[in-house]
């Protein structure tokens, strides 16, 4: 039981890992890397106003949709072979996979659902410094790594969980978050609109 939780962090990880690597750094260095059209999809939600109607289209269709969907695709089968000794393990990282495209495909096609629900992701495209901010379905890994920037006009999240949480649980969870990583929780939390 305990593999689900920790195959939703190992997800949020690579979300990170990926988004900060693979669809950042390497393409800056690499401009006929497969990888460049991420740059085309930043562009096209930097100037509508976060949307991407590429989200709308088929994966044959957009070369960006087709490099999401075949890397969720390829993480899920990297984790199959571990599924006959953990079971949980793997049916959460299939769980991430698919909230990570539930969520990043809603995103870009409701700017402001997008705005209340993941503002982490919302201030990746929409910040001045697009260089922060790594996560999309829940900002765990920006906190952990310390690259969670809020924006000067940003409704922020609440927690660094990024989860509804009740007063008496957020309050705790808010004062351990301050105490291990204070330069990121000199800004107080806001809770989101």
């Amino acid at each position: 039981m305990l593999g689900f939780p920790v195959a939703l962090l190992t997800v949020n990880a690579f979300e990170w890992y990926a988004h900060k690597t693979w669809l950042h750094e390497y393409p800056a260095r690499h401009r006929n890397s497969p990888f460049f059209t991420h740059i085309r999809h930043h562009k096209r939600a930097r100037l509508n106003g976060f949307a991407d109607a590429g989200y709308r289209e088929s994966m044959w269709r957009d070369q960006e949709m087709f490099n999401e969907k075949v890397a969720l695709l390829g993480l899920c089968v990297v984790f199959t072979p571990a599924a006959p000794v953990a079971p949980f393990f793997t049916v959460g990282i299939y769980y991430g996979a698919w909230q990570y495209w539930r969520k990043h495909s809603r995103a870009h096609l409701d700017p402001d659902w997008a705005r209340r629900h993941l503002p982490w992701h919302y201030d990746h495209h929409m910040n001045r410094d697009q260089n922060a901010n790594w996560c999309v379905t829940r900002p765990w890994f920006d906190y952990l790594m310390g690259t969670r920037v809020p924006g000067a006009d940003s409704v922020t999240e609440s927690n660094p969980l990024g989860l509804p949480l009740p007063a008496w649980l957020e309050k705790p969870v808010n004062r351990l978050a301050r105490r291990w990583r204070p330069a990121r929780a000199e800004a107080p939390l806001v809770v989101a609109a």
